[in-house]
């Protein structure tokens, strides 16, 4: 596996621990799917449905598209989620490629060393439960920026403008692991207080989500797209033949 490798699944999964926010509110009522019912819950509490809002969109399977612009650099990433499975296809560029299957029990990332088989293979089980990789794999887990949402507003049509605090989203991680990758990636902000744009279609569904970070660097813009909800997803390991197990080093990264 090239070196850069791990590094950039690292990256990776940072920002979909920093994009995503938690299924539930505590101090909301359940979600329901039903359309009017989703519309009156939004109404009523505009803060606890923009949390509760990716959790809606992962009652099915659905796709999301990231994009991470930091000056002259972009990142996209574009998956392909199955909540049910937990089963997952992600492509990313850093601008370096990288691919991913995930399955039940393993995690099969494409590499393009020629002298190596296509695939690496990492077994689930064997990575460090407070680790990126496997904190990162649990998309509807994460408590994100959405977990630090502290006022939202409607601009009509589904669109939603508010303000996240970061150490409130850190605060609503249900892991250490989680809660330390999250202080990590929000280390570098000048202001805790993070404003976002957000839309939600008729069902509660977060279909956008966009923020952006002000560092001593410059700024640093996030986009979150959510959509196919319901629709059918491929998801297939790599052949065997195509495979070979990950390394001890990498066991050790992540």
């Amino acid at each position: 596996m090239r070196r850069s490798l791990a590094p950039a699944l690292a990256v990776c999964l940072t920002a979909l621990l920093t994009a995503c926010g938690p299924t539930t509110d505590n101090d909301s009522t359940p979600a329901d799917s039903g359309s009017a019912s989703a519309s009156a819950s939004t109404a009523a509490d505009p803060v606890a449905a923009i949390r509760q809002g990716l959790g809606r969109s992962l009652e099915k399977t659905a796709r999301m598209d990231v994009t991470i612009k930091a000056g002259e650099q972009t990142i996209t990433m574009r998956s392909a989620i199955e909540p049910a499975t937990g089963a997952m296809t992600l492509d990313m560029k850093t601008p370096d490629p990288v691919s991913m299957v995930v399955t039940a029990d393993a995690l099969y990332v494409k590499q393009d060393e020629p002298d190596r088989k296509p695939w690496v293979k990492l077994d689930r089980k064997r990575l460090r439960p407070d680790g990126p990789l496997a904190q990162g794999l649990d998309v509807r887990s994460q408590a994100g920026i959405l977990g630090g949402v502290e006022s939202a507003q409607s601009a009509g049509d589904g669109r939603y403008t508010g303000v996240a605090d970061a150490e409130k989203a850190v605060a609503a991680a249900s892991t250490e692991g989680e809660r330390k990758t999250l202080r990590n990636a929000f280390k570098v902000l000048k202001n805790k207080s993070v404003p976002f744009q957000a839309t939600l279609d008729p069902e509660g569904r977060l279909t956008l989500l966009t923020y952006t970070f002000d560092t001593a660097a410059g700024t640093i813009e996030n986009e979150m797209k959510m959509h196919g909800f319901g629709e059918p997803v491929r998801i297939d390991p790599p052949k065997a033949s195509d495979t070979e197990a990950a390394s001890a080093e990498m066991y050790r990264f992540f």
